[in-house]
């Protein structure tokens, strides 16, 4: 019971002088544990609220070189087959990550974008109304300064942009 103290001072956050209800809420992910997280911490809120989820994967490198990341090369590879099999890789991981979740009594919508996670995720929670943003502490990227090492560095760079309040997932988060 000691949730849903926290989830209702959630639900009533106060933003310039008045309540706000969550009704919309975001959660990139990148496919890592820590977004799996999120999404989990995401899904029982909005169970809890009558939220509608968003998620969305961003797309930050090429498909060439995603493709080589992922030995998805190989030497009759076309622009085309790499952008194809890349694609097709993300549907995959997306499946993985929603069949991970207890989707009953939610509604999800997801889809993927290209370009800087942070920029991308900050226009996208504007785009759709998000109330919140559910996010991993760390992601599967690259750590560039010593605070990325905390938080994750498109968290940090996030959280820095949104229009939106953040809930960061801590690593133990259900364990």
């Amino acid at each position: 019971e000691g949730d849903s103290g926290a989830d209702r001072r959630l639900q009533t956050t106060y933003q310039a002088g008045g309540p706000v209800m969550i009704n919309t809420i975001l959660v990139p992910t990148d496919f890592s544990d820590h977004a799996q997280r999120a999404l989990d911490r995401a899904c029982d809120l909005a169970r809890q609220l009558g939220a509608k989820i968003y998620l969305l994967h961003v797309q930050s490198e090429s498909s060439l070189r995603t493709a080589i990341k992922q030995g998805l090369l190989d030497v009759a590879s076309t622009d085309e087959n790499v952008r194809e099999a890349v694609s097709h890789l993300i549907e995959e991981r997306v499946s993985q990550t929603l069949s991970a979740i207890d989707s009953s009594q939610i509604v999800l919508e997801h889809t993927t974008r290209r370009g800087d996670p942070d920029s991308v995720i900050s226009a996208y929670a504007t785009e759709v109304g998000a109330d919140l943003i559910v996010m991993g502490r760390h992601g599967a990227g690259f750590i560039d300064e010593v605070r990325a090492a905390v938080i994750g560095s498109v968290t940090e760079a996030v959280i820095r942009k949104s229009p939106v309040p953040i809930m960061l997932v801590r690593r133990d988060h259900g364990e």
